[in-house]
């Protein structure tokens, strides 16, 4: 089965829908992007049961935004509507096939509830900080998260999707978080995020400190993008 373009109007119905299906968000002025289109195009060949879709960055921005994509090529693979692996970074094919096999073998029942625990966990908790597989649960679903750590630190590597906005930069650039919704804000070990986080919400923001922060994410052996 060939690729296909997906667009604002499709995405949402696409990914929400049985089965798995892919995604590769992509830009016709970006190197990576197109060394990862035909490894792309291969395995939607080798693969015809799944979906396979393209999101033009360019010509669907908003979509992008919704996204929250910040580097491309971002890969996105959703399950029976759940979102099981978002990275950014072209894939070698040996790595997105295994990515594939991952996701087949998966027991969605038992994902299902891990999420579901996940979030009763969270409303249970304390309102304004979430531990680490709380906080993977919900990056896992696409949440938007803010890294308050200095440019150098994240050079080392971020949490995937990551939005970075250094600490001292936060009161001059709130207006960029989201304020309809519940976001995430992670440092490295998660005491600076908490002076982040008290700042946001006396602001009126629903920010949530990441408890054990980037440090923690990378020690579980979870993917880190540069």
């Amino acid at each position: 089965m060939s690729t296909r373009e997906l667009t604002l109007a499709d995405f949402e119905q696409t990914v929400s829908g049985e089965g798995i299906v892919l995604v590769d968000f992509w830009a016709a002025w970006c190197g990576p992007c197109r060394q990862f289109a035909p490894i792309f195009e291969k395995a939607a060949e080798d693969n015809p049961d799944i979906v396979f879709g393209k999101v033009d960055t360019e010509a669907e921005q908003q979509l992008a935004q919704m996204a929250a994509i910040t580097s491309i090529p971002t890969l996105m693979l959703f399950r029976d509507g759940v979102l099981l692996f978002n990275q950014a970074g072209a894939l070698p094919p040996q790595a997105l096939g295994g990515v594939i096999a991952q996701a087949r073998e998966l027991d969605m029942d038992a994902v299902r509830q891990e999420v579901e625990a996940a979030q009763e966990a969270a409303a249970n908790g304390p309102q304004d900080e979430v531990g680490l597989d709380d906080f993977a649960a919900a990056h896992s679903q696409g949440a938007y998260v803010v890294d308050v750590r200095e440019a150098a630190e994240v050079a080392g590597g971020r949490v995937p999707g990551a939005v970075h906005i250094p600490m001292n930069d936060i009161p001059a650039r709130a207006a960029e978080l989201p304020k309809d919704a519940p976001f995430f804000v992670i440092c490295a070990v998660g005491s600076r995020s908490r002076q982040v986080v008290d700042h946001l919400r006396a602001q009126g923001l629903n920010a949530l400190n990441v408890d054990g922060g980037t440090h923690g994410w990378a020690q579980r052996g979870w993917p880190l993008e540069s």
